[in-house]
């Protein structure tokens, strides 16, 4: 009887790790898709990558072996012959493992690269739209890389990785696999000391973990949600519900302790001295019109009147925003689209785990325009994006009684003009108060969708570029409001600008859109314009949590809700801010803006900043330590008591 070896197993194996560590060097020694280093340091991630990589290969190449001697064991017992042919097909089956899992590896660090997020089945679910193929390839075409350079790797990474094999075989074949089986235990038992016990660390482990773990983490872990128990859903309930009246500074909600408070402690209901109060009632019967604009990668970093002194992309803007209601402190509760228009229609931050436009988007929440729907208002949803990109359009057809998406208007300037068309034409005429809501496009990365823009313009960099495109719509936003600012029904109507998210570009060594809640990509421009508007310019924390109930008090309407903001206008406190990101949340609350990884482990904070530190200058957190702390254990019970929300539904 012929002794089986399973040699090319392990010639297999080398095969896939060296083509392994060819894609992990692709992916840490050069610039991500934005021009900057996807890691600052890669000669602390790459012998981690490779010792990694081997322990995973190794571990699949001992249980491909144990499979084959079984096999091979039973069919032996059975008809006292050994069989190549079982061999054979291990190995091919062994090949083909390795094959879905090195393209998949290579998905996985584009993803990487583009959003600094590790692929997941939520994401592929968010973009599993055909229009996603456009912007991945516009994405592609503006590598700052090497443009291109991703389908040139998957086309010949596998035909490689045969050769490779080839070479090894040729090599290895007819000598002993002695030395090279000794060779490989010694140096997976020192990967695993290295990467697990020498040299630790959560946040690379994190960056590099392979996609085999992720597969596991999807199947096993990442459903595994904190599911809290009645005693701890009342403990944090009441945390909650204490630290939001403390904000509001007054008892006109009532958080009601019946089966349905219980269940949902976020809930609240209107008292009767807010429902008979005068000037609600009055609010209510002017029955006043809404357009809501959500600026599209709108950085406070550049808008003008948040940096005085500065020369200013939004000039239009600037000028508005002397004659409203303007927030100089104003953050995202998510990131990015999808995270900013969710959040400020819903009035809770973004899940801390989940894709929650997808992942959620069965349960049934209620946002401003839903209740504004309800409340007789016509609604019309607005956008130069296609809604249905990243699952957007799901959400808005629950609320909205009607989407306007066409891909001939994808520019802002012709966007601009059918929104103020249909305006005037249509919702305008009509008897009923409009809400329309607006998200623009054209000052999307790569930063070069403004209309006219020279080849020379789009050659400049990025920092360059967005102040832009910013300009091309501030002055499509200008356009707009001087199309329709002499209607006689302007008069009775609310502008509300904001941004749904800002855009790294390096500062804070940020340069992707998930995985950091710095200003870069949380300071955002809010104001509010309209008939009784005192102009004021409000230092108040905020955020886009805050934008569901500031709108329905504008409209003078106070239904049941579960929003965690509040209702800027009502001019008492310094508010509070709060965010949930990739693995990070925010939190600004007493002075301070608190960014640390989320879920919370000791000492892994990003940064403690003074609220009046919009730019994020001089990091505190090691200064105030008992800050940290407090604001920790606040972040930690809103997050989880809004997760828990966003799941049950209301």
């Amino acid at each position: 009887m012929k002794k089986f070896i399973p040699s090319r197993l392990i010639f297999i194996a080398l095969a896939f790790w060296i083509a392994h560590i060819f894609l992990r060097s692709l992916l840490l020694f050069r610039s991500n898709p934005y021009g900057f280093a996807f890691v600052s340091k890669p000669d602390w991630y790459i012998f981690h990558a490779v010792c990694l990589d081997f322990l995973w290969i190794f571990n699949s190449l001992i249980a491909f072996s144990l499979l084959t001697a079984l096999i091979s064991f039973v069919q032996q017992k059975i008809s006292k012959k050994t069989y190549p042919i079982y061999g054979n097909i291990s190995a091919i089956l062994f090949a083909l493992f390795h094959s879905v899992i090195l393209l998949f590896t290579l998905l996985d660090h584009e993803v990487q690269r583009f959003l600094g997020s590790h692929l997941s089945f939520g994401l592929v679910d968010t973009y599993k739209d055909t229009s996603s193929i456009v912007m991945f390839w516009d994405y592609v075409a503006n590598d700052y890389s090497v443009p291109f350079l991703q389908f040139f790797v998957l086309a010949l990474i596998l035909p490689a990785t045969y050769v490779c094999f080839r070479l090894i075989q040729k090599f290895l074949a007819g000598k002993s696999l002695k030395i090279p089986l000794i060779a490989m235990a010694i140096f997976y038992v020192a990967s695993y000391l290295f990467v697990y016990v020498i040299w630790t660390g959560n946040a690379r482990m994190t960056k590099l973990r392979p996609v085999v773990s992720l597969v596991y983490n999807e199947l096993f872990d990442a459903k595994r949600i904190d599911r809290l128990s009645s005693n701890e859903l009342a403990i944090l309930g009441s945390a909650y519900q204490n630290l939001w009246q403390q904000v509001e500074g007054d008892s006109l909600w009532i958080f009601p302790q019946n089966e349905t408070g219980k269940k949902l402690p976020l809930y609240r209901i209107p008292s009767e001295a807010l429902t008979s109060n005068e000037e609600l009632q009055a609010k209510r019967h002017q029955k006043p019109n809404f357009i809501v604009f959500f600026l599209e990668s709108h950085r406070g970093m550049n808008v003008g009147y948040l940096n005085p002194g500065k020369p200013s992309p939004t000039p239009f803007l600037d000028s508005l925003a002397a004659y409203s209601r303007a927030w100089f402190r104003m953050h995202t509760s998510g990131l990015p689209t999808t995270g900013g228009v969710l959040t400020s229609h819903l009035g809770l931050p973004h899940h801390s785990q989940l894709a929650e436009a997808t992942d959620l988007a069965h349960v049934n929440l209620p946002s401003f325009a839903s209740v504004l729907s309800d409340s007789g208002y016509a609604t019309h949803y607005f956008s130069a994006a296609d809604p249905a990109w990243d699952n957007l359009g799901v959400w808005m057809a629950k609320w909205y009684n009607a989407e306007h998406y066409d891909r001939s208007r994808e520019d802002d300037s012709t966007f601009f003009d059918y929104t103020a068309s249909f305006i005037l034409d249509s919702l305008a005429h009509r008897e009923k108060p409009f809400l329309a809501t607006i998200m623009s496009r054209s000052n999307h990365y790569p930063f070069n969708f403004a209309a006219g823009m020279s080849d020379a313009d789009k050659q400049k960099p990025l920092t360059e570029r967005i102040q832009i495109t910013m300009n091309y719509t501030d002055r499509q936003l200008a356009r707009f409001i001087r199309s329709i600012q002499n209607e006689p029904w302007y008069k009775n109507t609310y502008l509300v600008i904001l941004a749904d998210h800002g855009f790294p570009l390096g500062e804070n060594d940020v340069s992707t859109m998930n995985g950091s809640a710095f200003s870069n990509a949380t300071w955002i421009p809010f104001i509010i314009h309209g008939n009784g508007i005192v102009p004021a310019q409000d230092t108040a924390t905020a955020a886009q949590i805050d934008i569901a109930p500031t709108i329905l008090e504008l409209a003078g309407i106070a239904v049941p809700n579960i929003f965690m903001g509040h209702n800027l206008l009502r001019g008492y406190g310094s508010g509070l801010s709060l965010g949930a990101y990739s693995k990070v949340a925010d939190i600004g609350f007493k002075g301070y803006r608190l960014i640390a990884r989320y879920p919370l482990n000791s000492g892994d904070v990003d940064g403690l900043f003074a609220e009046s530190d919009t730019h994020q200058k001089q990091n505190l957190a090691s200064q105030k330590t008992e800050i940290v702390q407090e604001l920790e254990a606040i972040l930690d019970t809103l997050i989880r008591i809004s997760d828990y929300t966003l799941e049950t539904g209301f």
